[in-house]
């Protein structure tokens, strides 16, 4: 079957399921490792089930009369219930907008901050839930809260898919209609709802399924959230697209154990996946040489990195250490994506390759010089191919002046194709600004990425985040380099860690550095700040010197869970640099701007009873509340940020929990008494 075939995405799972009736759709692991056996709970659809199931959710929501064109917001986790709600939104025209859940009722006020935004631009005609959510919304909202909610129609998964007893009435679907709304996450900015058109969808898994090589009944794992682009668009949709089937589990099931991602591709003999960079760093740390010995990778095909940038060593010591279990040399691919051209828009089909470059030049200059891989580290800096435009699509490189750059020089990637969404709804102003930029000399319009990168042999190269470029004396300095340097310091906290620039009106540019300690190093403040802190300083000041020839003259050590994250885990550059820039702010343990003694930490040891104290510490490095009887993996936080809560408590205490998807504050506090 020819998927190119169809000008819309119900078209084609329609078909699908007429062709492919008893072919496995979707197989959900409830607990991350297994399905469950039994007919009356199946943890699995075929292509037939979900079509019925998608009839089925579309019927249910024309018959609350709500029609084509109108917003439903879907704020599920990942599962069955998502999948099939999801697919009946499309089936009956009406746009779903997928979003992450708040990390229970009890932060739904923290939740606003983006949730607000969204329910004020997309204006649903219903919200489903879970039926925990729904009951807060119904039944507990404080006061003030109520207001915002009053006159929104709620529902639950389980109220939709139970209804049966009514029929779907099929709506005409175009190819340049809408199909639904993905919200950016906000990581520079207020987040936008992207009108993604059914022919954008299938221009974009059309050549995704060429880059990844995707076949029929191939299978796919995903364990990227849902209501994120990249395991909506490229790994749940991107599945059925090919003819193939998803493997899905939660994020939270990954995090806690990387084994299951691996183990879930060998088990099922999967060919392909995406992930972001941190994942493979994950394996890494958290595979044993013994469990590396039950998997059989051989099957994997590709598996697309991207979603931020892609560090070359890292993933070529992945992949060096993964070749013990069958993983073949071009199976992790890095590419270029965004939300506004669907999820892909370039990839390098061989694997993974470095251009070795002279750093000095390209920072200075912004211009590429090629150097031998055995140039010194301080020298040179590996830029990773992010592979060559996709059928159909210009890539270009524009400097300021919006001139065409030529190859080898550094300016903003601009991009076009069919790929490319429609716009930001209800924004025009954001829409003109990003999706219709013109070049001199070009009759169609850009989109803007906000990136900037280089072009080399017609293959691609980021270079960095436009607003989170450091300028010092006429030098760029990217933020994600300074920030996997300082990931080698050992007494911070991976991933919690901002390279930024500082100053005030008027001043020149200087790097400033904001990172995060770990919470074993802050059980004695004393200590911490007469012997520790002034080492950790130096260590920064040396590293950063090293690699780039600069010191930061601001540093700012955090407590953990201080910088702030969108809700797929990137760092909110924009929002982060406005809260440091305050003297005095929540988390800040010192700000230094010399490398001289700073004064006596005043900070007494929390002597609290572990309750609370378990409870604070929770708060404090997952940025929510929770209950003692609430597991702590379905609080709906950053599971990232648990998993280092659970290692920092290892740490602190010197135990070694057994943490279950079920455990509780009060079952930590149970062992640690025990112990």
């Amino acid at each position: 079957m020819e998927p190119n075939n169809y000008s819309n995405f119900v078209e084609l799972a329609r078909e699908r399921a007429v062709r492919h009736p008893e072919r496995d759709c979707v197989i959900f692991l409830p607990d991350g490792e297994n399905q469950i056996d039994s007919s009356e709970n199946s943890a699995s659809i075929t292509y037939q089930q979900n079509d019925k199931a998608a009839c089925q959710v579309a019927a249910s929501l024309q018959k609350r009369e709500i029609k084509q064109g109108e917003r439903v917001l879907v704020i599920l986790p990942n599962s069955l219930e998502f999948v099939k709600i999801f697919y009946g939104c499309l089936y009956s025209g009406i746009l779903p907008v997928p979003l992450s859940e708040p990390a229970g009722p009890q932060n739904m006020e923290a939740y606003l901050e983006t949730f607000l935004p969204t329910l004020k631009v997309s204006k649903p005609s219903l919200i489903i839930v879970t039926s925990q959510l729904a009951n807060f919304l119904r039944n507990q909202l404080p006061p003030e809260l109520q207001k915002v909610f009053a006159g929104l129609k709620i529902a639950t998964d389980e109220e939709i898919l139970a209804e049966t007893s009514v029929d779907y009435s099929a709506p005409e679907i175009k190819a340049e209609d809408t199909a639904y709304l993905q919200f950016t996450s906000g990581s520079t900015g207020t987040p936008k709802g992207i009108m993604i058109g059914h022919s954008n969808l299938m221009a974009n898994l059309k050549e995704a399924r060429k880059f990844m090589q995707l076949e029929e009944e191939e299978g796919t794992v995903v364990w990227l959230p849902l209501f994120h682009d990249f395991g909506l668009a490229a790994g749940l949709m991107g599945a059925l697209y090919s003819g193939g089937f998803t493997v899905l589990m939660t994020p939270a099931h990954f995090i806690r154990k990387p084994l299951r991602w691996l183990a879930a591709m060998s088990k099922f003999k999967c060919a392909h996946s995406y992930v972001p960079p941190f994942a493979l760093d994950l394996c890494l740390k958290k595979i044993s040489d013994e469990e590396m010995l039950q998997l059989d990778l051989s099957c994997m095909v590709s598996v697309t990195d991207g979603s931020e940038p892609v560090h070359y060593l890292p993933t070529k010591k992945f992949n060096e250490r993964f070749s013990a279990c069958g993983l073949k040399a071009d199976v992790i691919r890095p590419g270029f994506g965004m939300a506004e051209t669907v999820i892909m828009f370039s990839g390098c089909k061989t694997g993974l390759h470095g251009l070795c470059v002279d750093r000095h030049v390209l920072e200075t200059e912004g211009k590429v010089k090629v150097l031998s891989d055995d140039a010194s580290e301080a020298n040179k800096k590996m830029l990773v191919n992010l592979g060559s435009q996709m059928d159909g699509h210009e890539i270009l490189i524009k400097n300021t002046d919006n001139q065409e750059l030529p190859e080898g020089e550094v300016g903003e990637l601009m991009i076009c194709g069919p790929s490319v969404a429609q716009g930001y709804y209800k924004n025009i102003q954001a829409t003109e600004e990003i999706f219709q930029q013109n070049i001199e000399g070009k009759k169609q319009n850009y989109l803007a990425t906000g990136d900037t990168a280089l072009l080399w042999k017609e293959e691609l190269y980021f270079a960095g985040r436009i607003k989170d470029i450091i300028i010092i004396r006429g030098r760029n300095y990217y933020p994600h380099d300074i920030e996997l340097v300082l990931a080698g310091v050992e007494e911070l906290r991976p991933g919690c860690l901002m390279a930024y620039s500082s100053g005030v009106e008027d001043e020149s540019e200087h790097l400033a550095v904001a990172v995060e300690v770990r919470a074993d190093l802050l059980k004695n403040p004393e200590v911490f700040r007469k012997y520790v802190l002034t080492s950790i300083d130096q260590k920064i000041i040396e590293i950063v010197g090293k690699h780039f020839q600069i010191a930061p003259s601001e540093r700012l050590y955090l407590e953990p869970g201080t910088i702030a994250k969108t809700s797929s885990g990137k760092i909110k550059h924009l929002k982060n640099r406005q809260i440091f820039a305050e003297q005095n702010f929540v988390g800040l343990i010192e700000r230094i701007s010399s490398p001289e003694e700073t004064d006596d930490f005043a900070a007494e040891e929390n002597k609290a009873p572990l309750e609370t104290e378990l409870t604070a510490l929770f708060k404090k490095i997952v940025s929510f509340e929770t209950e003692l009887d609430q597991p702590i993996l379905d609080c709906g936080a950053d599971s990232v940020v648990i998993v280092e809560f659970v290692d920092q408590i290892e740490t602190k205490f010197s135990v070694s929990l057994e943490i279950e998807d079920e455990t509780t504050l009060r079952d930590i506090i149970g062992q640690l008494k025990s112990s």
